[in-house]
């Protein structure tokens, strides 16, 4: 079996290492169309080494290419101005002309266009509610506060909404044990 195009190239760049390298230089050594075909590659690199331009020849084409972009896009040349960049100079007459021009097509077409109590109606709904007795609901009356409950459901509520509530009336006086503390009257 004949070594391949990549591996001979590679071979030819010394780019192998061992053992691939002994093993094509074996194969090399008996095989005529591998050896052919080396010696073809070893041409045309040889060729390209050849036809490839020199230092000065670089250097040349560098320069001529640097003084074409020089004068193409660096030299004095007048630029292109975009429309947006441009520079506007208007005279104080012809601004205040412009303004008077503006101002008077805006008042025109309030004068000629503009709204009258028919467009307006159908434009903006109106409202007349007036408040009355038919139409108002009272939500809370005066006349029902803390008054209509008795003390023992007032007490109720309080307790299982988790208050706890201390009494006193005024005038009376709890009863004292002789150790100083208050009895309640269960």
């Amino acid at each position: 079996m004949c070594i391949d195009e990549q591996l001979l190239s590679s071979y030819l760049d010394g780019e192998l290492c061992e053992p691939y390298k002994s093993q094509t230089e074996e194969h090399l050594s008996y095989c005529a169309a591998c050896r052919a075909r080396l010696d073809k590659l070893t041409a045309v690199r040889d060729l390209v080494k050849l036809s490839s331009p020199s230092d000065e020849k670089l250097s040349e084409g560098r320069d001529k290419v640097y003084a074409l972009l020089e004068k193409k896009y660096l030299g004095e040349k007048k630029k292109h101005i975009s429309f947006i960049r441009r520079r506007f100079e208007v005279s104080f007459p012809a601004m205040i002309t412009s303004a008077a021009a503006v101002v008077v097509i805006f008042v025109g077409g309030f004068v000629l266009f503009g709204t009258n109590s028919h467009q307006t109606s159908e434009i903006v709904p109106s409202f007349n509610v007036q408040a009355g007795t038919d139409n108002v609901r009272f939500v809370s009356n005066r006349d029902q506060g803390l008054d209509s409950y008795s003390l023992e459901e007032i007490l109720k509520y309080l307790d299982s909404k988790g208050y706890e509530v201390d009494i006193s009336i005024k005038g009376l006086k709890p009863l004292e044990h002789k150790d100083g503390k208050a009895t309640s009257l269960e």
